[in-house]
């Protein structure tokens, strides 16, 4: 028996004219005597351009769906988003915009007129809707109290009689972002336990999930993902007037939780696969997990992770034979700006007095029926729909970041993207401990107060910045928090004048321009440049010559008293001043710490 030899078969041909010619040569090859004639008329002709046409769209599928299938090479919106949501990235379709409101209203005065009774300040709570002219929705997303020592408050109100004040107006703001809240209604009643159930509740113009909740009063949390446990809530601060901190930040194991899912289909609730019977199992037993000795006499060297004390297999309770009750948020593109001063209507009120037990009823309703409100600032959002490279590009960069803390910039990064709510953070200095045998932290803070100078934070501050880091620390680091040391100074300088310019108002320039250098503050251990001051003066219009810059320490009074020794912080060829890791300098006053002196 004769052996067969291989047919040739060109693989590259995908497009119809290739295939076609080379049907056409493998047939005169091999089919010389049974297919001779391939004009137009000919069944042979029929054949062998039907099964070129079909070669070129099975090649065109496949090409397409080999460069769908990455992020990279995938021209598709809804793929590229799928992709995006493979590496973490939740895109949310629809646009918002945020800013900041102000609010107004009249206090009646204390029994001597001097000051405003502070029992009827109200708090406007978050939630609190307005409305601008053009009909766009606004939604307060913060409380906010009019008894803030730091809110403006002039007298209004006078008695004809005696003059004395008989209302003060008081001026407060509050954080805002575009939206109109709506409840969704899901009913589960006649439905069986379901695993890694998923629920539709609503288009994709839906922003925010606000809440949800079962017939039970259960409560189900957003997460970045089922495995994530332990969330954060947010505790109003009751001395919030005086320390500044709005909200308390206390971690919570959340048993009953969701993922949210938005796709051009819709936004959907993902759940885990834990039943009701299961939320007993949701904490493990920490003398099991701490010592397994079972009557042994011998144990283990076991490494103690205190994470497995919250451990659970099942991803979260998924909810069944229930309804559930969704808060959502949502707007759409065209709806979301406001110029200046046109929002102007409350459209829901929300608010509370501390103790209305002890008020006067009709007064505290004129208190509420007084609240008018402005917005001093354009509110202004996005309207720009996201390309598709745009949205490559983020899915990489946010997949890159793993949310994670390793290096001293992924630590300060984390610190300032912690919501202001929970205290503001104005500068952040982190450094390894190099005398440490672990891996040691020392993370220095500082805030800043409400005049713009610094301040040393305060504990609630400190204690949600601890609570903030531990989702993203590394297991094996120890965070140390410390205050970081104010250390203020001053600024002489000499200059020559240019005899081409007259003297006038040659300091008021130089001032001018060294207190815009340093109308930001420094960073914690950030250097003070001496050449950079001889820079910034020499270039000015009328100064000929900067003959002497010196910077010199003030302490006591208003100023801090942390002292260091500034002879041997300069360095060695004089142009800059060593600042040590856990001191940030502060030119505190500078219309006072700034001396010019003219040399002719």
């Amino acid at each position: 028996m004769a052996k067969l030899k291989n047919t040739p078969i060109d693989y590259t041909s995908r497009d119809y004219d290739s295939i076609k010619n080379d049907l056409i040569n493998h047939a005169k090859r091999y089919y010389s005597e049974e297919w001779k004639d391939f004009s137009k008329s000919t069944i042979n002709s029929f054949l062998v351009d039907s099964v070129a046409y079909i070669g070129d769209v099975l090649s065109y599928y496949l090409d397409y769906q080999a460069n769908e299938s990455f992020l990279d090479t995938a021209i598709e919106f809804k793929n590229i988003r799928k992709h995006a949501r493979a590496l973490g990235y939740k895109f949310a379709g629809t646009a918002s915009s945020y800013g900041t409101i102000t609010l107004f209203c009249l206090v009646p005065s204390n029994s001597d007129g001097t000051a405003p009774d502070f029992s009827y300040m109200p708090t406007v709570l978050k939630g609190t809707s307005f409305e601008s002219v053009n009909g766009s929705v606004f939604v307060l997303t913060e409380d906010c109290r009019f008894d803030n020592a730091n809110n403006e408050m002039v007298a209004a109100r006078f008695n004809e009689t005696t003059g004395e004040t008989t209302y003060f107006a008081v001026k407060t703001q509050g954080q805002i972002q575009s939206g109109v809240f709506q409840r969704i209604t899901s009913d589960l009643s006649n439905s069986t336990f379901q695993k890694f159930r998923k629920v539709r509740v609503g288009g994709g113009n839906i922003t925010e999930i606000i809440s949800v909740k079962d017939l039970d009063g259960n409560e189900y949390y957003e997460v970045d993902n089922l495995a994530q446990e332990v969330i954060f809530k947010e505790t109003t601060n009751k001395n919030a007037s005086t320390d500044g901190v709005r909200n308390i930040m206390k971690p919570y194991v959340a048993a009953r939780r969701f993922t949210l899912e938005q796709d051009d289909t819709g936004t959907y609730l993902q759940f885990g696969f834990g039943s009701e019977t299961d939320e007993a199992d949701g904490l493990v037993d920490p003398a099991q997990v701490v010592l397994k000795m079972h009557g042994k006499r011998s144990i283990s060297d076991l490494s103690f992770d205190p994470s497995k004390l919250l451990g659970t297999t099942k991803l979260g309770i998924a909810p069944s034979n229930t309804k559930l009750t969704v808060i959502a948020k949502s707007n759409t593109s065209d709806n979301i700006n406001a110029g200046v001063n046109t929002i102007n209507t409350i459209r829901l009120r929300k608010f509370k007095f501390d103790n209305p037990q002890i008020l006067n009823a009709s007064l505290a309703g004129e208190v509420v029926s007084s609240i008018e409100v402005t917005n001093e600032e354009p509110i202004v959002g996005s309207t720009a729909e996201i390309t598709n490279e745009e949205l490559k590009v983020r899915a990489k960069t946010y997949y890159s970041s793993q949310k994670r803390a390793v290096t001293k910039q992924d630590y300060e990064s984390a610190v300032y993207n912690m919501s202001k709510k929970f205290g503001i953070i104005k500068r952040v200095n982190v450094v390894n401990d190099p005398s440490a045998t672990n891996r040691r932290i020392a993370m220095y803070l500082i805030s800043e107060g409400s005049d713009g100078t610094l301040v040393t934070s305060n504990s609630k501050i400190k204690s949600n910045v601890k609570n903030w880091i531990m989702q993203y620390k590394s297991l094996n680091d120890v965070i140390d928090i410390f205050d970081a040391k104010i250390v203020n100074f001053g600024i002489d300088f000499k200059v020559v004048v240019d005899e081409r310019f007259t003297q006038n108002d040659i300091i008021g320039k130089c001032v001018r321009r060294l207190k815009e250098y340093y109308s930001n503050q420094l960073y914690i251990g950030e250097p003070v440049y001496l050449t950079r001051l001889y820079s910034i003066l020499g270039k000015l219009d009328g100064v000929a010559d900067v003959k002497k810059v010196k910077i010199f320490q003030l302490q006591g009074g208003n100023y801090s008293s942390t002292r260091i020794n500034f002879d041997q912080a300069m360095s060695d060829d004089g142009t800059y001043l060593k600042t040590p890791q856990n001191v940030i300098m502060e030119l505190k006053f500078p219309d006072l710490d700034i001396r010019g002196t003219l040399i002719r």
